[in-house]
């Protein structure tokens, strides 16, 4: 529907749903994409703890085989009385032999020093992100190259669901029959409420998409860093 209702010549109210239409589409690759990275994330972090705790087991499980098959044994003991409180010291020194290591690792794992580690251990994970996004950077790109978009009918500061969905109120309410009135409305209006300062430092879904589109991979590379960042 919305291909051919942009091929032709759009009026004012038209274009402003069509613009709503492709712009709720777009939200939902942005989601799609965030959620990729999500899920990239998510795996990588279970890898991670994965395998900190099977090296951080290592001295543990070297402890307990010595203990077990030692001539000299903590379990010797004659009474439960005596007994049991040396079981419970031996299962406490247990817990930070792996405790220990094991937060250790963790905290390495973001150190520079291994980054050279980190590419390897997640190429699998990152070679099947990046062909998933590149998929979804595909529909966005269709999305924001659409001639809606290029006719710069509406500044691109108010290409947002908000702002066309406020547009759109004036054209059917009659207090506006052309674009050039609903947008000097439109900007009497966040004025009026206070909103048009921050307004004109948000940058928009399309805006940001777009500058996201200029370097998918550069961006791409710094969303995963960032990310990384984050959770270590």
């Amino acid at each position: 529907m919305i291909k051919e209702v942009v091929l032709g010549k759009l009026n004012d109210l038209d274009y402003c749903y069509a613009s709503i239409v492709l712009l709720e589409e777009l939200e939902k690759v942005s989601y799609a994409r965030n959620e990729r990275l999500r899920q990239f994330h998510e795996k990588v972090h279970a890898r991670q703890s994965f395998v900190a705790a099977a090296l951080a087991m290592i001295l543990p499980v070297i402890v307990w085989i010595y203990l077990l098959t030692s001539k000299v044994s903590i379990f010797n003991a004659k009474t439960f009385a005596i007994l049991g409180p040396r079981v419970v010291g031996v299962f406490m020194i247990t817990a930070l032999l792996f405790l220990i290591p094991y937060l250790f690792l963790h905290m390495v794992w973001c150190q520079p020093f291994l980054r050279s580690f980190r590419r390897l251990f997640e190429s699998v994970l990152r070679a099947n992100l990046i062909n998933d996004v590149k998929q979804i950077d595909a529909k966005a790109n269709d999305i924001v190259t659409k001639d809606v978009f290029k006719e710069e009918r509406v500044p691109e500061s108010y290409l947002s669901v908000e702002f066309l969905t406020l547009l759109v109120r004036y054209f059917e309410c009659g207090q506006s029959t052309f674009m050039k009135e609903a947008l000097y409305q439109l900007k009497m209006e966040l004025e009026n409420t206070g909103y048009y300062s921050s307004s004109n430092t948000r940058e928009t879904l399309l805006q940001r998409e777009k500058a996201y589109l200029a370097d998918e991979k550069g961006n791409l590379e710094l969303m995963i860093e960032k990310e990384e960042g984050i959770h270590d």
